[in-house]
């Protein structure tokens, strides 16, 4: 298998990934059906998974279609998660008083003192494997552009 097709397996996988795991964790009674949430706040992630599943929608297409200029669309279907996945690394810095947490009693693991958020170990597990596709992808051009 050349390593153009396994980045955009890879990158498939992390996308839909993104997509469903996003759905299943928010479409329940701590999200979107939670009644401690203003209904505000629950249009709010409505729209957010909405928008989050038709970008992955496009991701896909991008990633899979015949194109002039497939690098932007392998770079724009990689953007699609990582930038997704991003902000659980800081919003809690900008917006005082946000949680990473669903449930404010929720125990977590803890290593070394520091508590674990399971969101962030999944956020940190797709950048990383968006990384390495992406990272694939590339090197598969250098080696296919190489001169003998």
């Amino acid at each position: 298998m050349s390593k153009q097709k396994l980045s955009r397996i890879l990158l498939s996988v992390v996308i839909v990934n993104t997509a469903v795991v996003s759905v299943a964790v928010d479409w329940n009674a701590t999200h979107i059906f939670n009644p401690t949430w203003v209904p505000h706040a629950r249009f709010h992630d409505v729209v957010m998974l909405w928008l989050l599943s038709s970008l992955s929608v496009v991701a896909l297409w991008l990633l899979w279609r015949r194109s002039l200029e497939p690098d932007i669309s392998v770079t724009v279907a990689t953007l699609v998660p990582v930038l997704f996945w991003t902000p659980f690394f800081f919003a809690t810095l900008l917006v005082p008083g946000t949680s990473l947490s669903a449930l404010p009693d929720e125990p977590l693991p803890l290593i070394v003192g520091i508590p674990i958020y399971p969101n962030v170990v999944v956020a940190t597990i797709n950048e990383i494997l968006a990384a390495i596709s992406y990272w694939l992808y590339r090197s598969s051009l250098k080696t296919s552009t190489k001169i003998i």
